[in-house]
């Protein structure tokens, strides 16, 4: 028996000096300090943020160079009550990003009016501005969409519209739509130091900054001091941006350096009794430990997060940015964690604070038999359904569903998406089938680099799915278009180290239009430019992509024993939790084990469950989905070495521990 699919084990090296600096210092996570280490989290202050990543990590969202101009704009507009546009897009970023932005403008009294693509495709379309110009739009703003809107954006502007753009898709070479402000963190001069947010997030942060204009320091000159070794040290705020830093031995420099502060936030309440009387009649002191910058500028963010109306705004719409960031696969790091984190949290605290995404979740636990809300959860079973009805080309569903208060309006909502989601699986299986079919037909699977494949008068809305699946059966790029014998309309998916939005910049002038990431995009071309295309793409493909990109190889944290594996090991690799994109779920392995009551189960018998001990050590069970296949070489296997996740089962009210196989060998000597 030779190892599943040939895949390559690359088993991480320790580093056995951090691992025993952290595993002593933090006691509660000292079983998976290696795991930590090996992502980079490898000092005791890093492993504490990554655990504890609470909202006050997420980053400033003045640090976008046009969003203070965006939030004047958009308090200008809400006290003149002009009609405003939120021009969304259909899929689950596109439609919690309209939420976002809907929800929060509404609270603040704004005539708001939105809209979500249908049958015209995705990005922004002048049939529909046309529609909203009639009914006197005068502030448009663009969520999850728009960077690649050149002439609409000029079209929209020639209506009379003012334009914020907010989007996070990978801008066109030529240039970015000269919108009158553009947040989007992959710009060139974005001025934000995280550029792998979901369009929800920039939608949030927008908010957010508007929310906070109507703070009490808005735009005030802030100072936060602390005393360390008889030097103060004061650094001077606005808007949450650090304007600069100075250390001084007295008071009276502070006095000379910093006029008409609004207010002081000090370290101390000695250190506000000498302020008191010379710098600022309004001082808090922190109740948090102040040991240096950093610290005191994480307790001043957790100040700015006490308001009542900032603290609503994000228990209102976390949960909402959490699911659109999942959907959108970004990495689930910096402020993406601490996002789908805290969302997650409002998911499972209070549900219900959203009436249709409540109804939604209600009928998955029960499906599922579980009480537990994980990043897995939602990206297997919620962000789908949300998502089927903007693959059907009816987005709209899913935003209401996100935005009624109407428990009856929300069941017939819910009904009417689960309709659409049956059809989508139908279509999805039918589609994929042909795909397959044209496949073998089109491509050469072992010596192309990516795989083109063409369909025609098939139905739209599944494309980019049975893309996906491709890359992750063949481990190559994919480009799958559907033509009606007049324009092809497809998707893209990729691999790591291969750009698809790249790789159509190159064909551009023979596209009408495309957009995305890259590692996935959508593109539309005139049926008479396909051969073209496919020609280019190939080329393109073997000029720039090394075999050594798509090598299937299976990352390993580290070697388990048997007696490793406990319930406790679980719980603690579960505090590294949400997995994702960017943080994945460790795996392990474990050698030379003996398997035992090797069967296969499942409705048609497609899976293998299987039992490993080592050298008369307890049992564990082990379950190797979809692959049973692998049972007859299995029990002819004395000894194993296995990879594997770990995970946990319920039985009679006990918690036991339960491999997830991703891979076995026959053992190594």
């Amino acid at each position: 028996m030779s190892n599943e699919s040939e895949r390559k084990w690359h088993i991480m090296k320790e580093d056995v000096s951090k691992v025993a600096k952290i595993a002593l210092s933090l006691p509660k996570v000292a079983k998976i300090a290696g795991v930590l280490v090996n992502r980079g989290i490898d000092t005791v202050e890093k492993v504490k943020e990554f655990l504890n990543c609470g909202i006050e990590n997420l980053h400033n969202p003045f640090l976008f160079y046009d969003t203070q101009k965006a939030v004047e704009k958009i308090r200008k507009s809400l006290k003149l009550k002009e009609k405003i546009l939120v021009y969304g897009d259909k899929d689950v970023d596109g439609v919690t990003s309209v939420n976002v932005i809907v929800n929060t403008l509404r609270i603040l009294g704004g005539d708001i009016l939105w809209y979500v693509p249908a049958e015209e495709g995705y990005g922004i379309s002048k049939d529909v501005l046309s529609r909203f110009a009639l009914e006197k739009v005068k502030l448009l703003i663009t969520v999850d969409s728009g960077i690649s809107a050149i002439e609409e954006v000029d079209y929209a502007k020639q209506l009379g519209m003012y334009v914020i753009l907010t989007d996070h898709h990978e801008p066109p070479y030529e240039g970015i739509p000269k919108a009158d402000a553009v947040i989007n963190p992959k710009i060139f001069d974005s001025g934000y130091p995280f550029r792998d947010i979901a369009g929800c997030t920039v939608a949030l942060k927008l908010m957010y900054a508007l929310i906070f204009s109507y703070h009490e320091e808005y735009d005030k000159d802030i100072l936060l001091c602390y005393c360390q070794e008889s030097l103060i040290t004061c650094i001077h705020m606005k808007n949450g941006i650090k304007l600069n830093e100075k250390k001084f031995d007295s008071v009276s420099g502070i006095k000379h350096n910093f006029k008409n502060v609004f207010k002081v936030y000090v370290s101390s309440k000695n250190l506000k009794s000498s302020l008191l009387q010379d710098i600022c009649n309004r001082i808090v002191v922190f109740n948090d430990i102040i040991e240096d910058v950093y610290s005191i500028e994480k307790a001043y963010k957790k100040e700015i997060l006490k308001d009542k109306n900032i603290k609503s705004f994000f228990e209102n719409n976390l949960d909402l940015c959490c699911l659109g960031t999942i959907a959108d696969s970004v990495p689930l790091v910096q402020e993406n964690r601490a996002i789908v984190k805290n969302g997650l949290e409002i998911i499972e605290n209070n549900p219900h604070s959203h009436t249709g995404l409540g109804l939604l979740i209600d009928n998955i636990l029960i499906s599922k038999g579980t009480s537990n809300i994980t990043a897995k959860l939602v990206s297997w079973n919620v962000t789908p359904v949300l998502n089927s009805s903007g693959r059907m080309s009816k987005g709209i569903l899913s935003a209401k569903l996100l935005m009624t208060k109407d428990l009856k309006k929300a069941k017939k909502l819910y009904e009417d998406i689960l309709k659409l989601n049956k059809h989508r699986k139908y279509l999805q299986s039918e589609n994929i089938e042909q795909f397959k079919h044209l496949l073998k037909e089109q491509c050469n699977l072992e010596s192309d680099k990516v795989l083109i494949v063409k369909a025609s008068n098939l139905e739209h809305g599944v494309t980019g799915i049975i893309a996906s699946q491709m890359v992750k059966t063949y481990s190559k790029p994919a480009f799958l278009f559907i033509t009606d014998g007049k324009e092809a309309t497809g998707a893209a998916r990729s691999i790591e180290g291969f750009d698809v939005v790249a790789a159509l910049e190159s064909v551009k002038d023979i596209l009408i239009k495309y957009g995305g990431h890259n590692q996935a995009a959508g593109f539309t071309l005139n049926d008479s430019k396909i051969g073209e295309f496919i020609r280019r793409i190939s080329d393109y493909a073997n000029k720039n992509l090394e075999k050594t990109s798509y090598d299937k190889t299976i990352l390993i944290e580290n070697e388990l024993k048997i007696s490793d594996i406990t319930v406790d090991f679980y719980e603690q690799v579960q505090t590294m939790e949400p997995f994702g994109m960017g943080n994945a779920k460790p795996i392990f392995y474990i050698k030379n084990v003996t398997p035992t009551e090797v069967t296969v189960f499942g409705n048609k018998g497609e899976h293998l469950k299987f039992k490993i001990s080592h050298k008369g050590s307890k049992n564990v069970q082990a379950v190797f989905w979809n692959k049973s296949k692998f049972a007859k070489a299995v029990k002819s296997e004395a000894l194993l070495d296995v990879a594997f996740y770990v995970d946990i089962i319920e039985r009679n009210r006990n918690k036991l521990v339960q491999l997830q196989v991703v891979d076995i060998r026959p053992a190594l000597a």
